[in-house]
Protein backbone atom coordinates (compact mmCIF):
# COMPACT_ATOMS: atom_id res chain seq x y z
CA UNK A 1 0.00 0.00 0.00
CA UNK A 2 1.28 3.45 -0.96
CA UNK A 3 0.47 6.09 1.66
CA UNK A 4 0.74 9.76 0.70
CA UNK A 5 0.74 12.34 3.47
CA UNK A 6 0.01 15.80 2.11
CA UNK A 7 0.09 18.96 4.18
CA UNK A 8 -2.57 21.51 3.27
CA UNK A 9 -1.49 24.62 1.34
CA UNK A 10 -0.83 28.01 2.95
CA UNK A 11 -3.56 29.66 5.03
CA UNK A 12 -4.83 33.19 5.41
CA UNK A 13 -3.50 33.77 8.92
CA UNK A 14 -0.97 36.44 9.83
CA UNK A 15 2.37 35.43 11.26
CA UNK A 16 2.52 35.02 15.02
CA UNK A 17 -1.02 33.71 15.46
CA UNK A 18 -1.66 30.42 17.26
CA UNK A 19 -4.08 28.22 15.33
CA UNK A 20 -4.73 24.50 15.22
CA UNK A 21 -8.29 23.22 14.98
CA UNK A 22 -9.74 26.61 14.06
CA UNK A 23 -11.22 26.30 10.55
CA UNK A 24 -9.15 29.08 8.96
CA UNK A 25 -9.36 30.12 5.31
CA UNK A 26 -6.82 29.22 2.65
CA UNK A 27 -4.44 31.81 1.24
CA UNK A 28 -5.07 33.45 -2.14
CA UNK A 29 -2.53 31.18 -3.87
CA UNK A 30 -4.62 28.04 -3.33
CA UNK A 31 -5.56 27.63 -7.00
CA UNK A 32 -1.99 27.46 -8.40
CA UNK A 33 -0.73 25.57 -5.35
CA UNK A 34 -3.43 22.91 -5.65
CA UNK A 35 -2.83 22.64 -9.40
CA UNK A 36 0.85 21.89 -8.75
CA UNK A 37 -0.10 19.14 -6.29
CA UNK A 38 -2.63 17.69 -8.75
CA UNK A 39 0.10 17.54 -11.40
CA UNK A 40 2.49 15.92 -8.93
CA UNK A 41 -0.13 13.29 -8.06
CA UNK A 42 -1.36 12.74 -11.62
CA UNK A 43 -0.10 9.14 -11.76
CA UNK A 44 -2.19 8.18 -8.75
CA UNK A 45 -4.61 5.30 -9.45
CA UNK A 46 -8.13 6.62 -10.07
CA UNK A 47 -9.58 4.35 -7.38
CA UNK A 48 -7.25 5.58 -4.65
CA UNK A 49 -8.76 6.20 -1.23
CA UNK A 50 -8.76 9.90 -0.25
CA UNK A 51 -8.92 10.72 3.46
CA UNK A 52 -8.98 14.27 4.79
CA UNK A 53 -9.07 16.21 7.99
CA UNK A 54 -12.56 17.74 8.16
CA UNK A 55 -11.08 21.25 8.31
CA UNK A 56 -11.64 23.19 5.08
CA UNK A 57 -7.95 23.91 4.49
CA UNK A 58 -7.51 20.17 3.94
CA UNK A 59 -10.88 19.22 2.55
CA UNK A 60 -10.69 21.65 -0.37
CA UNK A 61 -7.42 20.12 -1.55
CA UNK A 62 -8.71 16.58 -0.99
CA UNK A 63 -11.69 17.31 -3.24
CA UNK A 64 -9.31 18.48 -5.97
CA UNK A 65 -7.43 15.17 -5.78
CA UNK A 66 -10.46 12.89 -5.56
CA UNK A 67 -11.37 12.65 -9.28
CA UNK A 68 -14.98 13.02 -8.19
CA UNK A 69 -14.84 10.08 -5.80
CA UNK A 70 -16.11 10.49 -2.23
CA UNK A 71 -13.63 11.97 0.24
CA UNK A 72 -13.55 10.32 3.67
CA UNK A 73 -13.13 12.76 6.57
CA UNK A 74 -11.62 11.66 9.86
CA UNK A 75 -11.39 13.78 13.03
CA UNK A 76 -8.40 11.77 14.22
CA UNK A 77 -6.22 13.57 11.67
CA UNK A 78 -7.27 17.09 12.66
CA UNK A 79 -4.51 19.46 13.73
CA UNK A 80 -3.36 19.94 17.32
CA UNK A 81 -6.02 21.47 19.56
CA UNK A 82 -4.67 24.62 21.21
CA UNK A 83 -7.84 25.13 23.24
CA UNK A 84 -8.12 28.64 24.71
CA UNK A 85 -5.05 29.75 22.79
CA UNK A 86 -6.66 29.32 19.37
CA UNK A 87 -6.37 32.48 17.22
CA UNK A 88 -4.50 34.40 19.92
CA UNK A 89 -1.16 36.02 19.25
CA UNK A 90 1.58 33.95 20.81
CA UNK A 91 2.92 37.12 22.45
CA UNK A 92 -0.47 37.76 24.10
CA UNK A 93 -0.64 34.36 25.79
CA UNK A 94 0.33 34.28 29.46
CA UNK A 95 4.07 33.81 29.10
CA UNK A 96 4.51 31.87 32.32
CA UNK A 97 1.86 29.34 31.33
CA UNK A 98 3.19 29.24 27.76
CA UNK A 99 6.74 28.55 28.96
CA UNK A 100 5.55 25.71 31.18
CA UNK A 101 3.80 24.18 28.17
CA UNK A 102 6.81 24.67 25.90
CA UNK A 103 9.01 22.87 28.43
CA UNK A 104 6.84 19.74 28.23
CA UNK A 105 4.31 20.08 25.38
CA UNK A 106 4.38 16.32 24.88
CA UNK A 107 2.56 15.78 28.18
CA UNK A 108 1.06 19.19 29.06
CA UNK A 109 -2.02 20.50 27.26
CA UNK A 110 -2.92 24.16 26.68
CA UNK A 111 -6.03 25.22 28.66
CA UNK A 112 -8.99 23.24 27.21
CA UNK A 113 -6.66 21.85 24.54
CA UNK A 114 -4.68 18.63 24.14
CA UNK A 115 -1.13 17.46 24.69
CA UNK A 116 1.06 16.27 21.83
CA UNK A 117 0.85 12.79 23.37
CA UNK A 118 -2.94 12.90 22.95
CA UNK A 119 -2.58 13.94 19.30
CA UNK A 120 -0.03 11.16 18.77
CA UNK A 121 -2.35 8.52 20.21
CA UNK A 122 -5.26 9.43 17.92
CA UNK A 123 -2.94 9.51 14.91
CA UNK A 124 -1.41 6.17 15.88
CA UNK A 125 -4.90 4.66 16.15
CA UNK A 126 -5.76 6.08 12.72
CA UNK A 127 -2.66 4.54 11.07
CA UNK A 128 -3.03 1.14 12.71
CA UNK A 129 -6.60 0.85 11.45
CA UNK A 130 -5.69 2.27 8.02
CA UNK A 131 -3.16 -0.44 7.20
CA UNK A 132 -5.77 -3.15 7.73
CA UNK A 133 -7.77 -1.85 4.74
CA UNK A 134 -7.33 -3.60 1.36
CA UNK A 135 -6.30 -0.79 -0.97
CA UNK A 136 -3.28 -0.02 -3.15
CA UNK A 137 -2.98 3.72 -2.54
CA UNK A 138 -4.22 6.12 0.12
CA UNK A 139 -3.95 9.90 0.03
CA UNK A 140 -4.18 11.64 3.39
CA UNK A 141 -4.60 15.42 3.36
CA UNK A 142 -3.81 16.70 6.81
CA UNK A 143 -1.71 19.01 8.99
CA UNK A 144 1.88 19.48 10.13
CA UNK A 145 1.31 18.17 13.66
CA UNK A 146 -0.39 15.03 12.36
CA UNK A 147 2.32 14.30 9.80
CA UNK A 148 5.00 14.69 12.47
CA UNK A 149 3.09 12.36 14.80
CA UNK A 150 2.64 9.71 12.09
CA UNK A 151 6.32 9.85 11.15
CA UNK A 152 7.28 9.64 14.83
CA UNK A 153 5.24 6.44 15.03
CA UNK A 154 6.86 4.93 11.93
CA UNK A 155 10.37 5.88 13.05
CA UNK A 156 9.75 5.06 16.73
CA UNK A 157 11.06 8.56 17.39
CA UNK A 158 10.65 10.41 20.71
CA UNK A 159 7.80 12.86 20.18
CA UNK A 160 9.85 15.86 21.22
CA UNK A 161 12.35 15.07 18.45
CA UNK A 162 9.61 15.01 15.79
CA UNK A 163 9.56 18.83 15.73
CA UNK A 164 12.85 18.54 13.83
CA UNK A 165 10.86 17.22 10.83
CA UNK A 166 10.17 20.03 8.36
CA UNK A 167 7.10 19.72 6.13
CA UNK A 168 6.20 22.70 3.94
CA UNK A 169 2.70 23.80 3.04
CA UNK A 170 1.52 21.68 0.10
CA UNK A 171 4.40 19.21 0.44
CA UNK A 172 3.88 15.51 -0.34
CA UNK A 173 5.40 12.72 1.74
CA UNK A 174 5.26 9.09 0.65
CA UNK A 175 5.28 5.98 2.84
CA UNK A 176 4.92 2.38 1.75
CA UNK A 177 3.29 -0.33 3.82
CA UNK A 178 4.70 -3.83 3.33
CA UNK A 179 3.20 -7.07 4.58
CA UNK A 180 4.75 -10.52 4.75
CA UNK A 181 1.77 -12.85 5.06
CA UNK A 182 3.72 -16.04 5.72
CA UNK A 183 5.68 -14.47 8.58
CA UNK A 184 2.72 -12.42 9.80
CA UNK A 185 4.88 -9.31 9.84
CA UNK A 186 4.55 -5.80 8.46
CA UNK A 187 6.74 -2.75 8.18
CA UNK A 188 6.53 0.76 6.75
CA UNK A 189 9.26 2.43 4.72
CA UNK A 190 9.63 6.13 3.95
CA UNK A 191 9.96 6.71 0.20
CA UNK A 192 10.42 10.49 0.38
CA UNK A 193 9.65 13.50 2.57
CA UNK A 194 8.72 17.15 1.99
CA UNK A 195 8.48 16.88 -1.80
CA UNK A 196 7.06 20.10 -3.19
CA UNK A 197 7.14 19.19 -6.86
CA UNK A 198 8.72 22.52 -7.81
CA UNK A 199 12.38 21.60 -7.63
CA UNK A 200 12.82 22.20 -3.91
Amino acid sequence: MDIYLIRHTAVQVESGICYGQTDVALADDFAPASKRIQTQMSALPKNSVIISSPLQRCLQLANKLSHGNPVITDKRIMEFNFGDWEMQKWNDINQEVLQKWMNDYVNIAPPKGESFQALFERCEDFLKKLITKPCKAVVIVTHLGVIRALLAHVLEMPLKKSLCIQVDHGAVNKLKYHQHDKMNQYWITIEYLNHSGNGK
